[in-house]
Formats: C-alpha cells, sequence, structure tokens
C-alpha cells in the first residue's frame, strides 16, 4: 500500500481517466484509501455484517443469485458515513459524472469464501427508484485486495451507451428482470474486461453499464462497499428496495440534505 502522497485525488487525477470513465462508463481508480483508511474501513464493515448482514435471493435458483449485504449501512454506522462522505471518493466521482451529485445510498457488500455464486449480469439502473437518471454511478470500494478468484467485477465497455429499447429501464417488481441478452441482443457478443482491485482501490461505473462479478474460490473474503451517488435533480419513481422512499409522491425531487447530501454542486 502506497504512502499517502502517492494516493489518487480528485486534483490529480488524469483527464485520461475521466475520458476512458465516459467512454466506457467505467474506470479502475488506483489507491483513493491509505492503508490505515483500509483498515479502519475494513473493520466498520465486518462489524455491521455481524450485526446486519442480509441475504437476498432472487430468481428460480436463488443458490445462484445470492447477495449477502447490508443495506443503507452509511446510515447505520458512522464510520462508513465517513467512508461514504470521503471527500477523495466523492471528488472523484464528481469529475467522473461531469456535473452535480448526491449521496443516495451504500452497500456492505461480502463473498463469503469458498462458498459464493457468481453474480448476476445486470446493470443498476432498472432497480434504482429514480427518475432523470444521466449521471448516476456506483463507487465499488474494495476493502481487501480482490483478485480475479476472489469474484473481482467485470464490465462490458460502452454498455452505458446503449438506446432505451436496448436495456431494462425500470422494474416495480424483481419479477420484471429480464437477463441482458432479451433486451440487447448483440450481448453475447460485447467483449469483458475484468477489473482485479487491491485494497483501497476503487472501481466506477456508470448506472447503464452492464456489470458482473465472479465467485469466490478463494479462503478470504471478499468485502466491498459500494456507494451509489445519483444526479442531483433526481426524482422518486416508484420501484424495486423503496420501501424507505415509499412516503414520498412520485415525480417529488430526492433533495432533502439530511437524508440525501450534496457533494457536488
Amino acid at each position: 500500500m502506497p504512502h499517502l502522497s502517492e494516493l489518487t485525488t480528485p486534483e490529480n487525477l488524469s483527464e485520461d481517466t475521466v475520458c476512458r470513465y465516459r467512454d466506457e462508463g467505467f474506470v479502475h481508480v488506483p489507491q483513493v484509501l491509505s492503508a490505515e483508511e483500509v483498515a479502519t474501513y475494513r473493520a466498520a464493515a465486518e462489524r455491521i455484517l455481524e450485526r446486519d448482514m442480509e441475504i437476498w435471493a432472487g430468481g428460480d435458483d436463488g443458490a445462484q443469485v445470492e447477495v449477502n449485504y447490508v443495506t443503507q449501512a452509511w446510515r447505520k454506522d458512522e464510520t462508513l458515513r465517513q467512508l461514504a462522505l470521503h471527500p477523495g471518493l466523492t471528488g472523484i466521482a464528481g469529475r467522473l459524472a461531469g456535473g452535480p451529485l448526491r449521496l443516495y445510498s451504500s452497500e456492505v457488500l461480502v463473498k463469503e469464501p469458498r462458498d459464493a455464486p457468481p453474480t448476476l449480469v445486470h446493470d443498476d439502473e432498472a432497480g434504482l427508484p429514480m427518475d432523470n437518471l444521466s449521471l448516476t454511478l456506483t463507487a465499488w470500494i474494495a476493502l481487501v485486495d480482490v483478485p480475479v478468484e476472489r469474484g473481482c467485477l467485470s464490465y462490458i465497455p460502452g454498455s452505458h451507451l446503449r438506446k432505451a429499447s436496448e436495456r431494462l429501464v425500470h422494474m416495480t417488481s424483481f419479477e420484471h428482470f429480464k437477463s441482458a441478452e432479451e433486451v440487447w441482443p448483440d450481448y453475447p457478443w460485447q467483449p469483458r474486461v475484468t477489473v482485479p482491485l487491491r485494497a483501497g482501490d476503487v472501481a466506477f461505473h456508470h448506472c447503464r453499464t452492464i456489470h458482473m462479478a465472479g465467485a469466490n474460490l478463494t479462503d478470504e473474503r471478499r468485502v466491498g462497499h459500494g456507494v451509489i451517488f445519483m444526479d442531483a435533480g433526481t426524482t422518486y419513481l416508484p420501484g424495486v428496495m423503496d420501501e424507505y422512499l415509499s412516503h414520498l409522491r412520485p415525480g417529488q425531487p430526492l433533495d432533502d440534505e439530511k437524508v440525501f447530501p450534496l457533494i457536488t454542486g
């Protein structure tokens, strides 16, 4: 792990990295966090997993899409709130997006050793209960080393640029989920880019970028923290996993500063 002076910051992030993100819909940013920060945030993630971990299994064969996670982690733990609002993370997200963003949510995600299947091929757009998306992105923060064998993410370059007829734009129920090849016939012929991460690295991807993750074939837990930053002008659109938003009226802006803090203006 490098010294603090060697970390990637919003100030030293290259324009080439910004352009690659916008062209390809994802980018690997090395060493956003120091070794000390990784240790602090990993310990907090392990504690909240012990206390609040949920297991979600969907589809006809739940074992193939099982997800172990803690949702809204930034609201449940002060240390993980600090991670979600880390100035290096939010600053880089703002530069990549090129427009104003708010923090929407964060999840601690874990793949247990020798016991975690691959993650379903998907993009994030359809599962977000919101409208007016164009800049929304996810920051996937590695809190342990994530080589290929531990279940790192792979992406379809340029898939965020598909037209609406080639995307599953929105779901109101997981029963409406469709596979990538159902909505985008050319999907099976698209190249995949696999992105192993070291602890402290962050992979950013656009909400429309198709991605997936492999199985954890190692003897160590894969622990990551996914943070979603949404367009500052986003509005509520009833959808899946929107229980904590359902008191809002459709079309209402998600602009409560206490609940959805502005990270870039």
